[in-house]
């Protein structure tokens, strides 16, 4: 991606607000179901960070803290052969998001 184009996709983020790993994660999800933080940073899909910081991401992207709500975009479901780990989807709200983002970043020139 050209300078340019980077700062035609950061101001089209701002319109959400997301930042630039907030829509990666959130493209590599609608990408990906069903898998895990993990899975993607060892496959490369996500390089933005490790697994820890992505989960902070994933969080807020999602169910939120208890302090602060969440975005409401990524449904976590937690591995149903190791506890420890949860498969991303995104929920209803995160799809119709993908699909508004990438629609108006195609109209972009």
């Amino acid at each position: 991606m050209t300078i340019k184009g980077l700062i035609k996709l950061t101001q089209l983020l701002q319109e959400y607000p997301l930042t630039i790993i907030q829509w990666q994660i959130l493209l590599v999800v609608s990408e990906n179901p069903g898998e895990t933080i993990t899975d993607l940073v060892n496959e490369e899909k996500l390089t933005c960070g490790t697994p820890s910081d992505i989960a902070v991401s994933v969080k807020r992207l999602g169910e939120g803290r208890h302090d602060r709500p969440g975005l409401g975009y990524i449904k976590k479901v937690q591995h149903e052969a190791d506890g420890r780990y949860f498969k991303l989807t995104l929920t209803a709200k995160g799809k119709k998001l993908v699909e508004k983002i990438k629609s108006k970043s195609r109209t972009m020139k």
